[in-house]
């Protein structure tokens, strides 16, 4: 015992003078409100690389974890192997070789060994019922003609992809009709030419039934929504160079007032610079292979890759390191992770089908110059970001069997929707039932696939596969065979005997669908789990683009006075069921309105229409913010945190982003559901001094809750942190008037000498690389901690926690 605290006290020796206030202290030991010096220093004393003490990058830390990692010893990196196996007929010119299995990635439009199989995705009218007629049905409905023209324009049912022109059958994407020399319809490939043969003319974009005329052009009232002679009259968007109307291009190709300028579409590593992109499918360069054209077929040299010589690549993406020869280290750190290059339907061809840029993804090209445009508009967001920062990043290996995971990058959370909803393929098991049902045997599909092709499943039993569930209510109907495998998820809910609790009915897994297709139902498949299992599984953040927190101190913005006393602005409820968010923000919501706390409290609870302003800059004046369920998770703790805000927790039985692995109760507030009605009154009773612990905690964690691993993100990053540092370096404003409203306290000031440290606003700006301990390299440090369990060397699933 005498030894232990000795070396208690050698540690807050250190610690104190760094700034940092470690995860063994409690709110209450951090002195009174008069004494303030640990956690009140003008600056932060180191800033946060690699080389920064152990103590300051593992702050908060639960376990051993982060320190296990950062102490490791590295290992040998290896060269990477080389496939030579050769594919059947050279995949049909419609699809990519994969050298290590010998097996054909076939493009959207192909299937089957060799890629000899068509597979149609036609735009249609409806989408099928598993109860039309007395039979399986094999092929999606179509509502096209031979030449890819609608059957009728006067039958009025529509999904998405109904088409008022000539409908891409491969992808059910719709063109412009006008065969002629001046128009700008699209012209398919002459009949009978060998597959792959691209169109004569691709034509202009007329992607949805949204884009198609209201009437035919004799006048006859048909299922688009715009005037004929604005899409096909005289000066027509399908007829004329410089049309009246054009509409939003809405696909990942084409942009610009007459969508004819080509942009880069969104592949997940473009493509490494060896293959070009379409919509999501890489065709990589004669002997590059691999989802991502990353690999090299034994024998050939390597090539250079265009990404350095491609300035809207070169800043966002780089060639993956572990195709690098020589390897660009001698070391690196574990773990190693391999990722699979899985059949395109449950990966790259749900991107090729997505078609519109905002969709499924987290990044796209823009005008002007395919300038990047981060978005988060997508919640789900997470999986591709994962696998692309898995792709460059030194933890990929190409040699399985130095692995240490299998990373699956399935595109499953984008099957609901646009995938769901635009035409009638793809589907899994037969169409129908709970949009739930379609990505559950999606990825069972890709489990048995992985089973059939590798024998890596096997040899742990799938413990060291790597599987993501970002949708609403996360892995609560991740199919069973999935049990022993490691799950990411944004949803830490973790009650066994668990029911769904989405207020979008479609979604809800709780309802059964048995059909000709699928007898037993889905719902056999993943019962008797729950949704999430701490230790073995970890609540990752989701992720938010820089801008999204550029008024944060976390981007180095000069830190503001905390005068709003709560925040939450969002879906407060008014037009959902009563379960939404368990009831929470709708509580939350009535309370402080009927109680008039907006104007008494600077309680800020609504919708955007009644709490306008710039979202960043009201967090980051905010001390207390709501953290409550949505249909499942919601990323307010992230938006909380990123901003420096104390989290109010308020979701019962559910772990919180990276709750198993960091002392989140040294930043956060947690509130029973069943006391939602005395939130006002529990906040204004903690004091000052466990406020001010708090909020220097949260300047010792935010960085864990962004992603900034990619090259493109620490880019965008770096030039917020320089520019609000220049900001913060001008010469400062005349001092405010002194008194008023203290928001730490609730109480009423009228000097600074009453209140010390009162003008140090908390958490301090950020220091450091952006890229250094960040969200990624969170999961990573986790993972490797996670080495043991996978092998049985371990204490079982649930001894990863804190490891």
């Amino acid at each position: 015992m005498a030894l232990a605290r000795a070396l208690l006290l050698l540690a807050l020796a250190v610690l104190v003078p760094l700034g940092v206030v470690t995860g063994n202290l409690h709110a209450g030991d951090a002195g009174d409100g008069d004494n303030h010096t640990h956690i009140l220093s003008k600056e932060r004393k180191f800033a946060l690389t690699e080389s920064a003490p152990i103590q300051l990058r593992c702050s908060s830390a639960k376990g051993s974890w982060c320190e296990g990692f950062i102490s490791q010893t590295p290992v040998t990196w290896k060269t990477a192997p080389r496939g030579s196996t050769e594919c059947e007929g050279g995949c049909n010119n419609v699809g990519r070789c994969n050298y290590d299995t010998g097996y054909c990635d076939c493009a959207a439009g192909w299937t089957g060994p060799g890629c000899k199989t068509r597979q149609k995705r036609p735009c249609t009218n409806k989408q099928s019922h598993p109860n039309d007629g007395d039979f399986i049905r094999t092929e999606p409905l179509s509502h096209t003609l031979p030449d890819g023209r609608d059957k009728d324009w006067t039958v009025m049912d529509t999904v998405y992809s109904r088409c008022g022109g000539i409908c891409d059958e491969d992808l059910a994407i719709c063109y412009c009709d006008g065969q002629g020399p001046d128009q700008f319809g699209r012209i398919p490939a002459p009949e009978g030419s060998p597959p792959g043969t691209p169109p004569i003319r691709w034509g202009r974009p007329l992607v949805t039934f949204h884009m198609a005329p209201k009437t035919t052009w004799d006048g006859k009232r048909a299922f688009g929504e715009h005037d004929y002679n604005l899409v096909y009259g005289p000066k027509g968007y399908c007829n004329v160079s410089e049309p009246d109307w054009g509409p939003n291009c809405g696909m990942d190709m084409f942009l610009g007032p007459r969508c004819d300028i080509p942009i880069e579409p969104f592949c997940p590593g473009a493509c490494s610079g060896h293959g070009t992109c379409y919509l999501g499918y890489c065709n990589c360069e004669e002997g590059y292979y691999g989802h991502d054209c990353a690999r090299r077929k034994a024998g050939m040299p390597l090539l250079p890759s265009r990404i350095p010589t491609t300035p809207w690549l070169a800043s966002v993406v780089r060639e993956p390191p572990a195709a690098l020869e020589p390897p660009p280290s001698a070391t690196r750190r574990r773990p190693l992770i391999y990722v699979y290059d899985l059949e395109p339907l449950y990966q790259a061809r749900i991107l090729q089908y997505r078609v519109s840029p905002p969709w499924c993804v987290f990044r796209r090209h823009d005008l002007p110059a395919n300038r990047t445009e981060w978005s988060d508009m997508w919640v789900y967001a997470a999986d591709t970001l994962l696998h692309e920062l898995l792709l460059v990043s030194p933890h990929r290996t190409f040699d399985p069997e130095e692995a240490d995971f299998f990373y699956v990058p399935h595109q499953a959370s984008c099957l609901p929707f646009p995938i769901g909803n635009w035409a009638d393929w793809p589907w899994f098991k037969g169409p129908g039932g709970p949009r739930i049902r379609q990505m559950l045997n999606m990825i069972m599909e890709t489990r048995d696939w992985i089973d059939q092709h590798y024998p890596f499943w096997k040899r742990r039993g799938g413990r060291d596969h790597i599987w993501t569930f970002t949708h609403d209510e996360g892995a609560c109907w991740a199919p069973n065979v999935l049990n022993t495998s490691i799950w990411l998820t944004h949803w830490g809910r973790m009650d066994p005997d668990h029911t769904s609790n989405t207020a979008f009915v479609p979604d809800r897994y709780d309802r059964d669908f048995k059909s000709a297709y699928q007898p037993e139902g889905y719902r056999v498949h993943m019962q008797g789990h729950p949704c999430y299992r701490p230790g073995q599984d970890l609540v990752i953040p989701a992720f938010k683009r820089p801008d999204h927190y550029r008024a944060s101190p976390l981007a180095a913005a000069t830190s503001k006075p905390r005068d709003i006393f709560f925040f939450f602005r969002g879906d407060v409820g008014k037009r959902r069921l009563p379960n939404y968010s368990r009831g929470i923000r709708q509580k939350v919501y009535q309370l402080a309105k009927e109680g008039g706390w907006r104007g008494q409290h600077r309680f800020l609870v609504g919708d955007p229409e009644e709490l306008p302003g710039d979202y960043s800059d009201m967090l980051s004046r905010s001390l207390f913010c709501l953290v409550a369920a949505g249909d499942g998770w919601s990323a307010r703790l992230e938006d909380a945190v990123l901003h420096g805000c104390i989290p109010v927790i308020i979701i019962d039985n559910v772990h919180v982003v990276f709750e198993s692995i960091l002392d989140i109760d040294s930043f956060s507030v947690r509130i029973a559901e069943a006391d939602v009605d005395r939130i006002l009154e529990i906040l204004q009773a903690i004091p000052e001094r466990k406020i001010r612990f708090k909020q220097a905690h949260l300047g010792h964690v935010f960085h864990r809750y962004r992603y900034a691993a990619l090259p493109g993100l620490e880019n965008n990053l770096r030039q917020l942190m320089n520019t609000n540092e220049a900001a913060a370096s001008a010469p400062p404003s005349p001092p405010a008037q002194r008194g008023g409203i203290n928001f730490v306290t609730g109480r009423e000031t009228s000097s600074a000498a009453a209140h010390p440290g009162f003008d140090i606003h908390l958490p301090r700006p950020f220091k450091g690389d952006p890229t250094v301990d960040d969200a990624f390299a969170t999961i990573m440090q986790w993972l490797h901690s996670r080495i043991p369990d996978t092998r049985g060397e371990g204490g079982g699933a649930a001894s990863g926690a804190g490891r």
